[in-house]
C-alpha cells in the first residue's frame, strides 16, 4: 500500500507540474502578445501627454516629467480636426448605412430565394473577399469618370458625367460594391439561414407579403448580425484612404487624407500652422524628435472615435461575430 501511495503521490505531483508549466507557458505567452501589442499605443500615449521640451529624455518614454496638452492642441490644428471629425463621422455613417442595407438584402436573397444561378453569383461575391481592390481600380476609375448608363446619358447630354467628386462612393456602396461587401453578404446569409423559416411561413400565412416579412419578421430577427456588419463597415470605411484617394483625393475635410497628407510631410504642415503655434516652442520646428510627437498624437486622434465606439458596442459585437458564422 505504501508503495502505491507513493506512485500515486508522485503521479499526482507530476499531473500538477505539468499543469503549472503549461498555466504559466500561457501567461507567459499572452503578456508577451499584449506587450508587443500594447507598448507602442502606450508610448504613443505617454508621447502625446509630455511636452514638448521634454520628448528628448529618456525618462519621459513610459511616464512624461512633465505633462502637457500641446501636442494635442497642434496635431488638431495640422488635421484640422473641428471640421474634419464631424464631417468623417456623418460621411462615414451614411456609408456604412447604404453598406449594410444593401448587404442585407443581398444576404436575404441568397438565404432564402431560390433563382437560377444563384451558387454561382453568391460564389462571385464571397470570392471579391480574396480579390484585392486594387484589380478592380482602374475600371472603377474609368466607369465614373465618363458615368453612363447604356449609353442613355450620353444620347440626352452629348457626354457622360463626371463622377469622381460627387456620389461615387454612395453609388458603389449602395449597390454592394463598396469595402468588404462581399463579406456582409456572407455575414448576413449565415445569419438569415440560422433563422427558422416558421417565422416567415407564418407571416405568409396571415397575408404578409415578401417586403412585409422582410421588413417587420426578418430584419428584427437579424439585430446581431446587423450589428456586426455595420461595425465592421463603420471600421473599415473609417480607416480606409484607398477608395476616397481614388475618386475624391481633394477632400481635405475627409480624416483619414488629412492625416495621410499631414504625416505625410509634417514639417510642411507645421509650417502652414506655425503663426497658430506658441512661441515658445519655435525652436521645435525642423526637429524630427517634434514632428514624430505630434505625427504620434495625430494618430491618436484617428484612433480615438473607433475606441469610443467599441466601448458602447463591444458585448454585443462580440455576440454578434459568434452568431454570423465568421468563427467555428
Amino acid at each position: 500500500m505504501t508503495k502505491k501511495k507513493k506512485r500515486m503521490s508522485r503521479g499526482t505531483m507530476v499531473k500538477k507540474s505539468k499543469s503549472f508549466l503549461g498555466g504559466l507557458f500561457r501567461y507567459v505567452m499572452i503578456i508577451c502578445l499584449s506587450y508587443l501589442i500594447l507598448a507602442p499605443i502606450l508610448i504613443n500615449i505617454s508621447t502625446a501627454f509630455t511636452n514638448p521640451r521634454d520628448l528628448a529624455f529618456p525618462s519621459s518614454i513610459w511616464i512624461p516629467a512633465r505633462f502637457s496638452i500641446e501636442n494635442w492642441h497642434v496635431s488638431m490644428l495640422m488635421l484640422n480636426y473641428g471640421k474634419a471629425l464631424p464631417y468623417t463621422l456623418f460621411y462615414t455613417t451614411i456609408i456604412m448605412i447604404l453598406q449594410t442595407v444593401s448587404a442585407m438584402m443581398a444576404g436575404y436573397s441568397f438565404a432564402r430565394l431560390k433563382f437560377p444561378g444563384r451558387s454561382i453569383l453568391f460564389a462571385l461575391a464571397v470570392f471579391t473577399i480574396v480579390v484585392p481592390p486594387q484589380m478592380f481600380m482602374l475600371p472603377q476609375y474609368l466607369f465614373f469618370k465618363e458615368f453612363d448608363i447604356f449609353g442613355i446619358i450620353r444620347l440626352i447630354t452629348g457626354e457622360p458625367i463626371n463622377l469622381l467628386k460627387g456620389g461615387s462612393l454612395f453609388i458603389l456602396n449602395g449597390l454592394c460594391m463598396g469595402l468588404k461587401s462581399g463579406l456582409y453578404i456572407y455575414i448576413f446569409r449565415q445569419s438569415f439561414r440560422a433563422l427558422p423559416k416558421e417565422l416567415e411561413e407564418a407571416a405568409y400565412m396571415d397575408g404578409a407579403g415578401f417586403l412585409r416579412t422582410f421588413t417587420s419578421i426578418v430584419v428584427p430577427s437579424a439585430g446581431a448580425g446587423i450589428l456586426t456588419v455595420a461595425v465592421l463597415s463603420f471600421v473599415w470605411n473609417w480607416n480606409d484612404s484607398y477608395y476616397i484617394r481614388l475618386f475624391d483625393d481633394t477632400n481635405i475635410n475627409y480624416l483619414m487624407l488629412a492625416f495621410n497628407k499631414a504625416t505625410g510631410s509634417v514639417d510642411e504642415s507645421l509650417a502652414r500652422i506655425s503663426t497658430k503655434i506658441p512661441a515658445t516652442y519655435a525652436f521645435l520646428m525642423k526637429n524630427p524628435v517634434y514632428e514624430g510627437a505630434i505625427a504620434k498624437t495625430a494618430a491618436l486622434l484617428v484612433f480615438m472615435p473607433l475606441v469610443v465606439l467599441y466601448m458602447f458596442v463591444q458585448r454585443k459585437f462580440v455576440q454578434g461575430v459568434e452568431r454570423s458564422g465568421i468563427v467555428g
